[in-house]
């Protein structure tokens, strides 16, 4: 039996094969997970990434960086 967790948020990042060569992106861009951690690292703010990545949008960003920082809910689920 497998254990995952279900993660009330809809969940923002990905990891396709055909995008990137299967790196984590952002769902629904090319925009790969690393980039934002990079870019808040130095110093960017909300506002400044989606001047930069206009295809982020805040409910995107909102998403990611809820899942990120841990403020979800987990629960554990059983898997076939």
């Amino acid at each position: 039996m497998v254990k995952s967790i279900k993660i009330p948020v809809k969940y923002p990042v990905i990891s396709d094969p055909e995008i990137l060569g299967g790196i984590p992106t952002i769902k629904g861009t090319r925009i790969p997970a690393s980039l934002l951690f990079d870019l808040i690292n130095r110093g960017y703010s909300i506002q400044l990434i989606r001047a930069e990545y206009p295809s982020l949008s805040k409910q995107k960003l909102s998403a990611f960086f809820t899942l990120m920082s841990g403020n979800f809910d987990v629960s554990p689920a059983q898997t076939l």
